[in-house]
C-alpha cells in the first residue's frame, strides 16, 4: 500500500451505519498523519542521497539502511560514493563509525579526529592454512580474521586505491578524489539515529 491508497482510504465515504463525524475526522487526521511520516521519512533518505552541501564533484547513492534493535538509537546504513575527478568533501565528520572501501580509483584520505586503521588491499583476511569456510547454503568463505591494520596519524593524507579500506570511528576527515578517474567507495555506516551523516566544520 502506497501512500495514495492512505490518503484514499482516509477520505473515502463510510456506508456503515454506525457513522458519525468523530470517525471521518479520526479518518482524516490518521491519513494526514501517516501522509506527513511518509513524506518526512522520504525526505530524510532523499537528502542522504543527494551530494552533501559543501562537497564539490561528489554523489552519494543509499542502498539500504535500517534501526537496530539490539543497539537503541543506532542506525546502519550501506551507501555508494561516486567522487568524481577533482571531487572533494572537505573537512567534515561522521556520528558514529564506518567501514570504506575502496572500489575503484585513487582516493586521499587525511584524518583529523576520530580513529582511522587503514588495512591494503591483500591483507584483509589471514586464511588459516588455506581453509575456507562453507556455510550450510553452499557459500564460501575464506578462513581467518582481518589482519591487523595500520592507525593513521592525524593530519597526514594517504591515498588508496582499489580494494584498501578503512575502519573509522567517530571520524572526522578531509577526503577527495586523488586522481584522474572516478572514485567509487563502499560505505557501511553505524551512527547514532537523527544525527545527519555528515557534518561540515565552519569555515
Amino acid at each position: 500500500m502506497d501512500i495514495r491508497d492512505t490518503i484514499a482510504e482516509a477520505i473515502a465515504p463510510v456506508t456503515r451505519p454506525d457513522f458519525s463525524r468523530r470517525a471521518a475526522v479520526r479518518g482524516l487526521v490518521g491519513g494526514g498523519l501517516a501522509a506527513m511520516l511518509l513524506a518526512f521519512q522520504s525526505r530524510r533518505l532523499a537528502a542522504q542521497d543527494a551530494t552533501p552541501t559543501g562537497a564539490t564533484g561528489t554523489t552519494a547513492q543509499i542502498l539500504g539502511g535500517g534501526q537496530l534493535t539490539a543497539a537503541p538509537g543506532m542506525e546502519l546504513t550501506l551507501r555508494r560514493i561516486f567522487p568524481a575527478p577533482g571531487g572533494r568533501v572537505p573537512a567534515h565528520s561522521h556520528p558514529g563509525a564506518l567501514v570504506i572501501a575502496v572500489e575503484a580509483g585513487t582516493w586521499g584520505y587525511t584524518p583529523l579526529g576520530g580513529t582511522a586503521v587503514l588495512t591494503r588491499a591483500g591483507t584483509g583476511a589471514t586464511p588459516a592454512a588455506g581453509a575456507a569456510a562453507a556455510t550450510p547454503g553452499g557459500l564460501t568463505f575464506g578462513g581467518g580474521a582481518p589482519a591487523a591494520g595500520e592507525e593513521l596519524p592525524l593530519g597526514a593524507e594517504v591515498l588508496l586505491t582499489a580494494g584498501d579500506w578503512l575502519f573509522v570511528e567517530d571520524p572526522e576527515d578531509d577526503v577527495r578524489n586523488a586522481g584522474d578517474d572516478d572514485v567509487v567507495l563502499l560505505v557501511a555506516g553505524l551512527t547514532r539515529v537523527g544525527e545527519p551523516f555528515t557534518s561540515f566544520f565552519a569555515p
